[in-house]
C-alpha cells in the first residue's frame, strides 16, 4: 500500500505581504503619471507585480480568506472551529499570484469503513488568488489519511464574493453562513453521500488491465503520435509510470474494482510526479476525478453497460501508445543501470 507522512507546512509563506500601488507610465521625459482606473497588486517583500487589477477590485489577503474560514468550519462541522484543523498541503506556484490551503482535522473524525486503509477524513480547501485566476473559495473534499490522496466532488463548495472595500463585514460573514449551509450542507449529510459513492465503487468489477486506458479516459489524455514532441513523450511516459506503479499496489490491496481505480487517480492527482510544478495541477486534477466518479457511476448504472465502449477506441489507443512508451522507459533503465 502506499503510504505518506503528513508534511509540516509553515503557512508564513503564503501569508506573505501584499499593497496595491498607482500603476504608472514613464513618458521620454522619465516623468511617472499615474493611469486612472487601475491598480497593482505588489508583493511587499520582492516588489514584484502580481497583478494589474481595476480600481474597484477588492483585495482579499491570503490570510483574511483563511481567517474568514472559521465561520464556514463552525457552519459545516458542528462543534468544531478552524482551531481544530491541521494545514497538511498548500498549492501555491511559483508566481505566488494564487493559492489553495488545504486544513484537515487529524485525529478520529468519523473515519469511514472503521480501519486504517479505509480511513477518509474530510478537508477544507480554501482558495484565493491576486490575479483574478480565481475567486475566493471554499469547498469541502475527502482525503485518504494514509496515502494523503484528496478528491473534490463539484457541490461541494461555494465561492464567496467581496464587495466591499474596509474588510469583510459582519453582513458578508452572515451571507457566507448562509451559503455554506445551502450549498454545501452539513458535514454529515455530506458523508453520507461519499461513503455510498464509496461503497458503490467497491461493487463494481475493474480489471488491473483496463487501469491505463481508464486513466486516459478520466484525464482525458490523448495522443497524436506524429505530433509528440521528445519533451511530450517523456511526460507521457512518466504518466503512465506512475499509474502502473501505483495500479499495482492499489488493485492488489483494495482488488480488481472502481474503488482501486478510484485511489489511484486521486494518488496521480494528488502528487503529480511527472511535473516539477504540481502545485500547477492538483487542483484541477482532483476536481477531474470527483467528475469521473460521478460520471462512471452513472453511465455503469445504465443498461447494457460496456466497459471498452465506455472507455472509448481513441482512450484506449492513446493507453497502447503510452504503454509502449513504458517499456522503453523500463529498457532504458535497466541498460543505465
Amino acid at each position: 500500500m502506499i503510504t505518506r507522512d503528513a508534511k509540516k507546512i509553515n503557512l508564513d509563506e503564503v501569508f506573505f505581504p501584499v499593497v496595491e500601488q498607482p500603476v504608472r507610465w514613464f513618458g521620454n521625459d522619465g516623468v511617472g503619471k499615474s493611469i486612472p482606473g487601475y491598480k497593482a497588486i505588489v508583493d511587499r517583500d520582492t516588489g514584484r507585480t502580481l497583478s494589474v487589477v481595476s480600481s474597484k477590485y477588492r483585495l482579499v489577503t491570503n490570510y483574511e480568506a483563511f481567517r474568514v474560514a472559521d465561520h464556514v468550519v463552525r457552519e459545516v462541522f458542528e462543534g468544531k472551529t478552524l482551531s481544530d484543523f491541521d494545514c497538511y498541503n498548500v498549492l501555491m506556484p511559483q508566481s505566488k499570484g494564487s493559492c489553495r490551503i488545504d486544513l484537515i482535522i487529524p485525529n478520529n473524525f468519523n473515519k469511514l469503513f472503521g480501519n486504517d486503509k479505509e480511513s477518509w477524513i474530510p478537508f477544507v480547501r480554501i482558495s484565493n488568488s491576486y490575479n483574478r485566476t480565481t475567486t475566493l473559495k471554499y469547498e469541502i473534499g475527502f482525503c485518504r489519511w494514509i496515502c494523503l490522496n484528496g478528491v473534490i466532488f463539484g457541490k461541494m463548495g461555494i465561492n464567496f464574493s467581496v464587495t466591499h472595500t474596509d474588510g469583510i463585514t459582519d453582513k458578508e460573514i452572515a451571507k457566507l453562513k448562509t451559503n455554506a449551509r445551502s450549498h454545501i450542507g452539513s458535514i454529515g449529510s455530506l458523508w453520507a453521500a461519499f461513503e455510498q459513492k464509496m461503497e458503490m465503487l467497491k461493487s463494481i468489477e475493474l480489471p488491473l488491465s483496463s487501469a491505463l486506458a481508464m486513466f486516459c479516459k478520466a484525464f482525458e489524455i490523448v495522443v497524436d503520435k506524429g505530433r509528440a514532441t521528445p519533451a511530450q513523450i517523456d511526460g507521457y511516459s512518466l504518466r503512465a509510470k506512475q499509474i502502473m506503479e501505483a495500479s499495482k499496489d492499489y488493485f492488489r490491496d483494495l482488488g480488481s474494482n472502481a474503488y482501486a481505480m478510484m485511489n489511484v487517480l486521486t494518488d496521480f492527482a494528488s502528487f503529480p510526479e511527472w511535473t516539477n510544478h504540481p502545485a500547477n495541477f492538483v487542483d484541477g486534477y482532483q476536481r477531474r476525478v470527483g467528475r469521473w466518479v460521478d460520471n462512471f457511476i452513472e453511465e455503469q448504472n445504465k443498461p447494457g453497460f460496456n466497459l471498452s465502449q465506455y472507455i472509448g477506441a481513441e482512450y484506449q489507443s492513446t493507453a497502447d501508445y503510452m504503454e509502449t512508451l513504458l517499456q522503453g522507459l523500463q529498457s532504458t533503465f535497466f541498460l543505465t543501470k
